[in-house]
Parts: C-alpha cells; structure tokens; sequence
C-alpha cells in the first residue's frame, strides 16, 4: 500500500485587520473552546496568528474529505499532540500534524483511509513535521550540550563556523518532528536518537530568489536517523529549505505491523488562508 503526505506552507499574514479578524470568526467554524483560546492572547497579533492557524487546519483538512470545516473535532494527547477524534478519524482516516514559527504555518495531512481498522486501532502511523526559523540571538552551546548526542555534536563542530548555526536549527527541526510523530513531546530525551547527513553535507540552495518561495526537500538518503533503542517503527524522515531563513522537516513512523506500507514523494503546496477559505 501506498500513502502519500500532503505538505502545506501557508503565510500568516501579519497585517490581518480587526475586520477581517471578525470575519473569520463569524464563519463559525471554531468551537466555543477554539475561540476563548484565540482571545486568550493578549497581543492583538498573536491573536490572528491563533485565528488563522485553526482556520487553515480546517481548511485544509476539508481538501481531503467531504466533512464540512466547521464539523471537525479534536483530541489531545496526554502531551498535547491533536489529532481527529475517534469518530472523524475512522471516518476519514486523515493523519495531521502542523506547526508555525515566525511568519509561516506548515500542515500536513496523510490520509490512511486504505489501511485496515486493525492498523488504525493499534496506531501503526505516526505523523509530525517542524518549521524552524533560524535565529542568530539563540545561545546554542548550552542547548547543543543538553539536547544533542555526541555524534551531532562532533559533525556540527567539524563544519565551518559559518555553517554551525545553519545545523543546529537543520538538527532542531528533525527533532521536533520526531518528537511530535511519537507524541512525547519533550517527556522523550532528544539525546536518545540522532540523526545526521551524508558526508555531514549542509542543506544548501543556490538562490532564493524565487518568489514566492519554493519549497525544497533535500534527497532522502541524504538523512540518517538513528531511532531510541526502545523505537519499533519503520522511519522516513525528511528535510528541506522554504527560504534561506526557515527550514522545515517531517517524519513518518510505521510499525511493524504495517510493513507492507509505502512512503510516496510528498506533495508540497505553498498557498494562503484568502486561497482556502474559497476552495
């Protein structure tokens, strides 16, 4: 069988107006919940990058269902990983997993639908992706020293300085999105598994010059991962560049109940919350 990840980058555009803020609430797609989160922020940004985050999902997840935005629910994980709820989830068979940082939200979708119930009830895929912004003000010895395995530690020391910081957020993203596959969060050691790249090559565009941005996967045997030794999963994990700032990765688990089940290229769409409100 065959499943294939469906990759969205969508611009969280900044200059929202108070207007469109109340449109976007009075399509009512949000739960009473989903709202008082949105107007738990105090800064009047932060509040339409909530709005358009949850907008979006909803969106997006409708591309591939006939489940209407505003009638998607939600469950948490004991970390706070969201995912369908049981009913839509057995309905539709859609994984998701999103993130943002800065001026970017990053979702993606995997559907399962052609998996058997049995594979779904012992949550044989796991799914999760990271957007990274590189920053230039975080102090990332202490954090390499802590975080990182002595393997990753010694290829980000080996590369010239001027590249040091471009692995340390490459690093990052890889395990972010591990980290939120499994749904451990933070409660998993990222020390515990690794990754690192052929020939401790740094993922590099020749321009960036397009516009609007590319999304960019490096090639996938460029990526080694080294899982935790309790890990039974079957990985594919894989990492790219949207601009010379943000970088974004994704990985896939499957168990090993499920190793007749395939991996596709993924399909990356750069498109914007005024495109999904109307599809």
């Amino acid at each position: 069988m065959m499943i294939q990840p469906h990759v969205y980058f969508i611009p969280l555009n900044n200059q929202f107006s108070r207007i469109q803020f109340q449109q976007g609430l009075a399509l009512g797609w949000l739960t009473e919940d989903e709202i008082n989160k949105v107007h738990r922020y105090k800064a009047e940004q932060a509040q339409h990058n909530a709005l358009q985050v949850r907008l979006a999902l909803r969106a997006v997840l409708s591309m591939h269902s006939d489940v209407l935005p505003q009638q998607w629910q939600f469950e948490y994980g004991d970390k706070g990983k969201p995912s369908l709820s049981v009913e839509l989830f057995t309905q539709t068979g859609l994984h998701f997993n999103l993130s943002h940082s800065g001026d970017w939200l990053m979702i993606g979708v995997l559907s399962c639908a052609n998996l058997s119930p049995t594979y779904a009830a012992d949550n044989a895929v796991l799914f999760g992706l990271d957007i990274e912004r590189l920053r230039a003000s975080t102090n990332i010895q202490p954090i390499l020293n802590h975080y990182f395995t002595a393997n990753e530690v010694a290829d980000l020391v080996a590369l010239p300085e001027v590249l040091q910081r471009q692995r340390f957020f490459d690093l990052w993203a890889l395990k972010e999105a591990y980290i939120k596959a499994t749904g451990k969060g933070l409660a998993q050691s990222l020390s515990s598994f690794s990754f690192s790249f052929t020939d401790n090559h740094v993922f590099q565009i020749d321009s960036f010059s397009v516009s609007p941005p590319l999304p960019r996967l490096c090639r996938h045997d460029e990526i080694h991962f080294t899982a935790p030794v309790t890990d039974n999963c079957r990985w594919v994990c894989r990492f790219g560049r949207l601009t010379e700032t943000y970088r974004f990765s994704f990985c896939i688990g499957i168990n090993d109940l499920a190793n007749e089940v395939n991996i596709a290229e993924p399909k990356m769409v750069l498109t914007s919350l005024a495109q999904l409100l109307v599809a």
